[in-house]
């Protein structure tokens, strides 16, 4: 089974070689970290974990970039556990992708079976589901950047939230941590977009209240900015999920909107990239 790409041609280009240009220039552009990553065989000592934005590259792909950097500088996975928000309303609540390939103009990714297991196993509320990835690209997204720093053979498994409630975060992330107990050599990936169409004034100010919970690490703060201040972020349970892994102190990258890149400062979207190391 292999899942082919669906936003190719949309948020990235179809292409291999104008996507490799495309994710040269992400690393090497204005808000970018202003040079490639260098190639890293070394297994990563611990668990990692990153939040990196999901827009067209053209938009987020220099923000995401920071995150991609960073974690190459820390080594090579095994297993990159990717979660993002299911935007489409299709599938299961918690919706694991379990097994097949997913296919980019990279190439190809081998879904990893063994942490699907391990990861069902261990959740009540995760389902082994396909139906949430069909036209979803949350996920999607992160994979050329993964396969640019590591070529195709990290293992990957895609995890899509419907519902991003405190409880299934806190699941989920139970079930993830038992996986990393017996295989640390893995990355955590929470895809995200922070606040969605104000302008770029006021998206900044909600945004520095969704960094600053980050921050605080301490998710029932970031529900409560994100409800008190009408944030609205898409992937705040991917994000808490990551939070509640405890992989090691944050460090926030990079912070733009979508206004930076295109002058229209009306209605942007905020991105946003952090590692936990």
């Amino acid at each position: 089974m292999v899942r082919k790409p669906v936003v190719a041609g949309m948020f990235y280009p179809s292409s291999k070689d104008e996507l490799l240009l495309s994710i040269e220039a992400a690393f090497l552009g204005p808000l970018g970290p202003g040079k490639l990553p260098e190639k890293n065989n070394e297994p990563l000592s611990k668990p990692y974990g990153i939040i990196s934005p999901h827009a067209g590259y053209v938009y987020s792909g220099q923000v995401a970039a920071w995150a991609y950097y960073e974690l190459s500088r820390k080594g090579k996975p095994q297993t990159a556990i990717l979660i993002g928000p299911n935007h489409t309303g299709y599938g299961k609540p918690v919706s694991v992708y379990p097994s097949g390939k997913w296919q980019t103009p990279l190439g190809e990714l081998e879904v990893d079976e063994n942490a699907v297991q391990i990861i069902l196993e261990n959740s009540d509320l995760a389902s082994s589901d396909t139906a949430a990835h069909t036209m979803e690209h949350s996920l999607e997204v992160q994979l050329p950047f993964l396969q640019y720093i590591y070529g195709n053979d990290v293992k990957i498994v895609p995890i899509t939230m419907l519902d991003q409630s405190p409880k299934t975060a806190a699941d989920l992330s139970k079930a993830i941590s038992v996986y990393l107990s017996l295989y640390p050599n893995t990355v955590i990936i929470a895809s995200t977009d922070l606040n969605h169409y104000d302008d770029h004034e006021t998206t900044v100010k909600k945004d520095k209240l969704v960094i600053e919970a980050i921050e605080s690490e301490d998710p029932r703060i970031l529900y409560t900015a994100i409800y008190e201040a009408n944030v609205s972020m898409c992937g705040y349970g991917p994000v808490a999920t990551l939070m509640l892994l405890n992989l090691g102190r944050v460090k926030i990258l990079k912070h733009a909107t979508s206004g930076e890149i295109s002058g229209d400062l009306l209605e942007v979207v905020g991105y946003l990239s952090a590692i936990y190391e």
